[in-house]
């Protein structure tokens, strides 16, 4: 199998879809396709029908939505760490994944995914209230609170994770929320501090966050962190 990715700093989806590649336990390669690049569109246009990525190539097939390419990995590992074992955690797990693949979006135009940037603080007032402040924003981000709150109430006693002990691709779909929560140093409740941490310091996220940063320091850290 390959899979198909952007740049490790800011590309959310393809941050899940390698998640969820690593969870499966299946062999795969990588390929980075830099979307800024004067040639991207056409390479683009080449490998994916949507023009988007992450694109899994695998079996004759180009699976180019990272919802889909969690389940058609599910389907030939059922027994990996994509999805809960038991039916009804699975079923929250699918849930609340599927909140995040398909909402928030005042949220993510908000606060854009950049895991090498540190929002600024000047004159000891943050600078991100005026993005944080943005209509829906805040609703948005308790919301999130919610989620992780209720679901490891009710399924993540037994460890960090939405979960309990497993990181499964409901932790790999909040992921990229969770590093955007650090980035622009949301206020977030106790609790959600704690999530957050256990998301980000899991070893496949940990590996992806140093891959971003190796990534950066080949590009040009400062041209990275500016961005957005």
């Amino acid at each position: 199998m390959k899979l198909i990715i952007g740049g490790k700093w800011s590309s959310t989806w393809t941050m899940r879809g390698w998640l969820a590649c690593k969870l499966s336990g299946l062999p795969f390669e990588t390929e980075t396709l830099f979307l800024s690049r004067a040639d991207s569109k056409d390479k683009l246009a080449a490998v994916s029908l949507t023009g988007r990525i992450p694109v899994l190539i695998t079996d004759g097939q180009r699976i180019t939505d990272t919802w889909a390419i969690a389940e058609y990995l599910w389907e030939r590992a059922p027994k990996s760490d994509i999805w809960p074992a038991d039916g009804s955690a699975r079923t929250a797990a699918r849930m609340v994944a599927g909140e995040m693949h398909g909402h928030f979006a005042e949220l993510r135009a908000a606060i854009p995914m950049n895991l090498v940037k540190r929002w600024p603080i000047a004159d000891g007032i943050p600078s991100n209230a005026k993005l944080l402040d943005r209509p829906g924003v805040r609703d948005q981000i308790a919301r999130v609170e919610q989620i992780w709150r209720e679901t490891r109430a009710v399924h993540g006693d037994d460890g960090p994770y939405l979960f309990g002990s497993r990181f499964t691709f409901a932790d790999a779909m909040y992921a990229p929320m969770a590093s955007r929560f650090r980035t622009y140093s949301v206020p977030l409740a106790e609790d959600s501090v704690s999530y957050v941490h256990a998301c980000l310091s899991h070893p496949l996220v940990a590996e992806w966050i140093a891959g971003a940063e190796d990534q950066a320091q080949e590009i040009g850290w400062d041209a990275v962190a500016a961005w957005p």
